[in-house]
C-alpha cells in the first residue's frame, strides 16, 4: 500500500514550547514503567518513543512549574497506553464487558482519591496518582474539573466498545469530540497554568464552543495524519475516526477523503479564529489566559502530530511511511462562515461574530449522506 498523500495544512496560531522537554520524556517513561502501563516490551518501547514529555511541553507551554508539566506529560502517556490497551488493538479492547467495568473502577479511583480501591489495578492507581498531584500542585477545584472531563472520556470509550463505527456522520463527530481524551487535553491547559478562571466564565456558551473546537481540531488533525496508518492496520473501517467514516461510509477515494476531512477541519478553525479575536477584545485576564491556553494546546498539538513517528510510520516507530506531505501551510483558505453539516456541532456557529449585525439568519442543516447510506 502506498503512503497517503497529504496537502499542506495551516495552523495560524503562535508557537511556543515549555523549555527543556527531554527531561520530561525520561521521567514520563520511568513513571509509565513504574505503573506498568504496557502490555509487553515492544509496547513499552513504542510508548517511550512517543515522546510524551515533548508533547506536553508543546501543548502546555504556559505550565506554572516543572512539576505540573510533568503531571501533564504523565497523563499524556497514560492516555496513549490506555488507548492502546482498551480502545485499539489491545487485549482489553476485545473484551467489552470487562473493559467497561474497568473504566468504571478507574473513574471511581479519581472520584475518591483518599482511598486505594484496588491495589492491583495499575491504570486506576496511575490515574489516582495524577489526581492527587493535580490537587496538590494546582487546587482541589482543578482536580475536580479533571475528574468531570475524564468521566466524559470514559463514557465515550464505553459507547465505542458497545457499537460498531457509527453509520451517521453526526454520531461519528460526537463520539470523536470526546474520545481519546479529546475534551480532557484542552481542559488540562488551565490546570497546568493554575488559572483561577471562574466556573461561570469557563462554562459560558462561547467558552464552551472554544473548548470544544480546540478539542475537535486536534482530534481531527490526528485522524488526518493517522489515516495512512489506520488504513494499513484496519482496512475494514472499524475505526471511529473522521477519515475512516468518510472513506468507508461515503465510499470516497483516499485523495477525496483527505480533501473533505481537511475542508471540515478548516471551517472549524476559521470559526475558532473569529470567535477568539472577538472574545479577546474585551476579555478579563483569566478568560484571556484560558483562551491562550487553548491556543497553545492547538498549536502545540498540531506541531507534534505533524512531526511524530507515531503517525508518520505504519509501525509507529520507523520503516515504512504511512503518509507523505502534510507540511505547514501559510494560511487557511477563505471561509464564508457557512456551518458544517453536523447538527451536533452546528451550535458553535450560533456564536459566530459574522452573524452580528446581519440579523439571526435561520438555517437548516441536513446530513450530506442519507441516513442508512
Amino acid at each position: 500500500m502506498k503512503p497517503v498523500r497529504l496537502p499542506e495544512i495551516a495552523c495560524p496560531l503562535p508557537f511556543a514550547v515549555y523549555p527543556d522537554s527531554p527531561k520530561f520524556d525520561a521521567a514520563t517513561a520511568a513513571w509509565m514503567i513504574k505503573w506498568k502501563l504496557y502490555s509487553d516490551d515492544a509496547h513499552c518501547e513504542r510508548l517511550t518513543h512517543t515522546e510524551c514529555g515533548r508533547l506536553a511541553a508543546l501543548m502546555y507551554p504556559a505550565a506554572k512549574s516543572d512539576a505540573l508539566l510533568q503531571v501533564m506529560a504523565d497523563y499524556t502517556i497514560w492516555a496513549f497506553a490506555f488507548d492502546d490497551e482498551y480502545c485499539d488493538e489491545g487485549d482489553m479492547s476485545r473484551r467489552p464487558a470487562e473493559s467497561t467495568l474497568a473504566m468504571h473502577r478507574m473513574q471511581r479511583a479519581i472520584e475518591c482519591p483518599e482511598y486505594t480501591i484496588d491495589p492491583h489495578d495499575n491504570f486506576a492507581l496511575a490515574l489516582r496518582d495524577l489526581r492527587q498531584r493535580m490537587d496538590a500542585l494546582a487546587s482541589p477545584l482543578h482536580g475536580a474539573r479533571f475528574v468531570n472531563v475524564q468521566r466524559g472520556y470514559f463514557f465515550v470509550e464505553m459507547n465505542k466498545l458497545a457499537h460498531e463505527a457509527p453509520r451517521e456522520f453526526n454520531d461519528c463527530a460526537t463520539l470523536r469530540l470526546a474520545s481519546g481524551g479529546g475534551i480532557v487535553f484542552p481542559t488540562l491547559a488551565h490546570i497546568a497554568s493554575v488559572n483561577a478562571i471562574r466556573q461561570q466564565d469557563m462554562e459560558s456558551r462561547r467558552m464552551m464552543a472554544m473548548t470544544e473546537m480546540a478539542a475537535m481540531l486536534i482530534v481531527w488533525d490526528s485522524d488526518i495524519y493517522s489515516y495512512g496508518k489506520e488504513l494499513a492496520r484496519e482496512p475494514d473501517g472499524r475505526q471511529h475516526s473522521l477519515c475512516a467514516w468518510i472513506h468507508h461510509r461515503r465510499g470516497l477515494a483516499q485523495e477525496d477523503t483527505v480533501r473533505e476531512a481537511i475542508a471540515l477541519r478548516n471551517s472549524v478553525f476559521s470559526l475558532y479564529l473569529r470567535l477568539r479575536e472577538d472574545m479577546l477584545s474585551d476579555a478579563a485576564p483569566d478568560v484571556r489566559d484560558y483562551i491562550r491556553g487553548l491556543d497553545g494546546y492547538v498549536r502545540g498539538g498540531f506541531h507534534w502530530i505533524q512531526n511524530n513517528d507515531r503517525y508518520r510510520f505504519r509501525n509507529g516507530v520507523d520503516g515504512e511511511r504511512a503518509y507523505e506531505g502534510g507540511d505547514l501551510a501559510n494560511a487557511l483558505p477563505p471561509d464564508d462562515g457557512t456551518p458544517i453539516p453536523v447538527p451536533a456541532l452546528a451550535w458553535w456557529w450560533e456564536h459566530d461574530p459574522l452573524r452580528r449585525g446581519a440579523g439571526h439568519r435561520a438555517h437548516r442543516l441536513q446530513e450530506t449522506v442519507p441516513v442508512g447510506a
